[in-house]
């Protein structure tokens, strides 16, 4: 692996025990935003690994997916333009009050990045 996909790597793996941390914690909005982080950062790392440059500085979810060299399914990647849409939503207090108020909210987009984030470990070889 490559030394700047471990940066990337490892900026991943902390916003994903962040996002575990605030979902435990009853702080929703914030476990989303980090669930954003950690798919924004994982799938850089994957664009440094695999295509051999720098990523670009954009947070769609699905541009950075098509651009990283993995072969995403077309769910995955409406799942990802989902995750991304939330990340713009919890930073308005008006969303965050009324949409991320439970864990059966949030729930499908807790689910939905573990199971992308474990899939693109395994893909790096990382545990």
């Amino acid at each position: 692996m490559k030394a700047e996909t471990g940066v990337w790597f490892a900026q991943a793996k902390e916003h994903y025990e962040d996002a575990q941390y605030l979902y435990d914690g009853s702080r929703y909005s914030m476990a989303v935003y980090c669930c954003h982080q950690t798919l924004e950062k994982i799938l850089k790392a994957c664009i440094v690994e695999y295509k051999d440059t720098l990523p670009p500085k954009i947070h769609k979810l699905d541009t950075l997916a098509e651009q990283s060299g993995l072969d995403m399914s077309p769910e995955w990647l409406a799942d990802l333009a989902e995750i991304t849409r939330h990340y713009w939503r919890v930073r308005y207090p008006d969303f965050r009050q009324y949409v991320y108020t439970s864990k059966e909210k949030i729930d499908p987009t807790v689910t939905k990045t573990k199971e992308i984030y474990l899939w693109i470990l395994n893909r790096l070889n990382r545990p």
